[in-house]
């Protein structure tokens, strides 16, 4: 398993666990909303990284089963490598987003290693897409 942004990979695998659909990304990706972010993502108060870090494990990650998780995921990809999918891409040093969260919780959890895909290419180019062009949701 790995993470990235919706706007740096287009490849199989691709889960989304953002809160809002990525409208200008090419449709094929699933949706795996246990994992995204609550309403309070957009409260001012969450904008630092203590903060929303501590709300997240809190109401989204602590009451999950990590290995349940995992399973889904893994089965969601249909056969690919999952890789986790939100909107930040996290060019720059102290920039953060919930899938590296998600990726320090598995690594904690299970033992496994979830790394930041690296992207060798050009950034995925963005199509107009509608909101309903998502595949599945769980």
């Amino acid at each position: 398993m790995q993470t990235s942004s919706f706007y740096l990979y287009s490849g199989p695998g691709r889960i989304s666990i953002a809160r809002t659909a990525a409208r200008r990304v090419e449709a094929g990706f699933k949706v795996y909303r246990a994992l995204a972010p609550g309403k309070w993502l957009f409260d001012p108060k969450y904008r630092d990284y203590d903060t929303y870090r501590e709300c997240y494990f809190r109401e989204i990650l602590v009451p999950l089963d990590p290995q349940k998780i995992w399973d889904d995921l893994h089965l969601i990809a249909g056969g690919h490598e999952p890789v986790l999918l939100c909107h930040e891409h996290l060019r720059k040093p102290g920039e953060w987003c919930h899938r590296r969260m998600v990726a320090e919780w598995f690594e904690q959890a299970l033992s496994v290693a979830v790394p930041e895909m690296v992207i060798k290419t050009e950034p995925v180019s963005t199509i107009q897409k509608s909101l309903f062009d998502v595949e599945t949701a769980i």
